[in-house]
């Protein structure tokens, strides 16, 4: 896990604090993020704030949503127990969370959830309400890939010396150890302001009891094709591994703005009989592929986490990734994958991965044990458990 022990996760009973938020009156919570579940762009951060709102709900806390709007899908739907108002575009979303929030339109709002989904909702400017900001990563160095200029630059300066400042008196959550480092280095927040609160895995991804992997060398890589994930890197990584093992085959899963791109590299290096795109996929199929694949590739720029990496783990299946924040502590380096600094090394490490079956074995094995630590109630303790701290800190 991530080397820094100031930020090692730590267990929270999830009973204890829903328990100790009900004492302190935090029975309403009112969550506001960039993006819905349904946007057809959406990808971990939505699926994280589904899996811990679950968890609230079913314990019998009140959980509103507030994000921008989805065209051609209703204004408000009912989600495992939350309402989630979809309103206003992704910029206008941002004071329009806040105008709703302090005019009581999601409930009482006892504490609120600042997700940030790269644009942080400044709460501390505008709501006196305890509050947790919830940190997936930093952004340094992408924004220029997920925005225009204007709002790329607005972001990047908000991020590397605002944030700093609006927040220093509000507990911050992120996913993993190296990324609290780096938020830590990056955008100089406080080290005792962060918590870690790793991603969990859903009860879905399991290992394959009767038939196992298939005995055709099969990689996968999935998530939304965005430019930080690296996925267009994907057919020329795999064209040097295929030289040396000519029966590779792979499927790149998922869809998104990169999806040209990804085929235009898939064409110039003539894959297009053995890297497969079959768009997104559901759980099921996401399962099963998993369980087939001997490895699983993710070659991304930034990550807090990367789901992808420990559910193919629950499912026995070992990663190749990069070495970097959020990576460094959902692959353990040599034991349930590979942690590489470039596509050479990346292509070297699927090699050996498909090549040694015994260390692959044994990979497969202590993905199984590692993948265990992480359960979707201890998330949601620890965020919970944070918003906690700082009503108590209030009163």
């Amino acid at each position: 896990m991530g080397s820094n022990a100031e930020f090692a996760i730590k267990n929270v009973d999830f009973e204890k604090t829903v328990s100790r938020a009900e004492h302190l009156g935090l029975r309403d919570l009112a969550v506001i993020a960039w993006r819905d579940l349904e946007a057809p762009d959406s990808g971990g951060s939505e699926e994280h704030l589904t899996q811990v709102s679950q968890h609230w709900t079913n314990a019998g806390l009140s959980v509103n949503i507030r994000t921008a709007g989805v065209q051609g899908l209703p204004a408000q739907v009912e989600r495992n127990g939350s309402k989630v108002i979809r309103k206003g575009g992704r910029v206008s979303v941002f004071p329009g969370a806040a105008f709703q929030v302090l005019r009581g339109g999601l409930g009482p709002a006892d504490g609120v959830i600042d997700v940030f989904q790269g644009m942080p909702f400044l709460s501390p400017l505008w709501t006196r309400r305890p509050r947790v900001g919830l940190i997936h990563h930093c952004h340094m160095g992408t924004w220029s890939d997920l925005a225009p200029i204007g709002l790329a630059q607005l972001g990047y300066c908000i991020e590397r010396f605002a944030i700093r400042h609006i927040y220093r008196s509000t507990p911050l959550v992120t996913l993993s150890p190296s990324s609290a480092e780096e938020i830590v280095k990056c955008m100089k927040i406080k080290p005792e302001q962060l918590r870690v609160g790793p991603v969990g895995i859903d009860s879905d991804f399991i290992p394959d009891t009767t038939s196992g992997e298939t005995e055709i060398p099969l990689v996968v890589a999935g998530g939304r094709f965005m430019p930080p994930k690296g996925f267009d890197r994907i057919p020329a990584i795999l064209s040097s591994v295929k030289k040396k093992i000519p029966a590779l085959q792979a499927v790149i899963f998922g869809d998104g703005p990169e999806k040209s791109r990804i085929e235009s590299q898939i064409q110039k290096y003539s894959a297009e009989d053995w890297i497969t795109l079959p768009g997104f996929i559901s759980r099921e199929n996401q399962v099963s592929l998993y369980q087939k694949a001997k490895l699983l590739i993710a070659p991304s720029r930034r990550e807090g986490w990367n789901m992808t990496i420990t559910e193919a783990a629950a499912c026995g299946t070992p990663a190749v990734a990069t070495k970097i924040p959020g990576h460094l502590d959902a692959v353990m380096n040599q034991q349930t994958g590979y942690l590489v600094e470039n596509d050479y090394e990346m292509a070297e490490a699927i090699i050996a991965g498909l090549s040694d079956e015994s260390k692959r074995i044994e990979m497969r094995k202590n993905s199984l044990e590692h993948a265990q630590k992480f359960r979707w109630e201890h998330t949601a303790a620890i965020i919970l458990n944070a918003l906690c701290d700082d009503a108590e800190s209030r009163t």
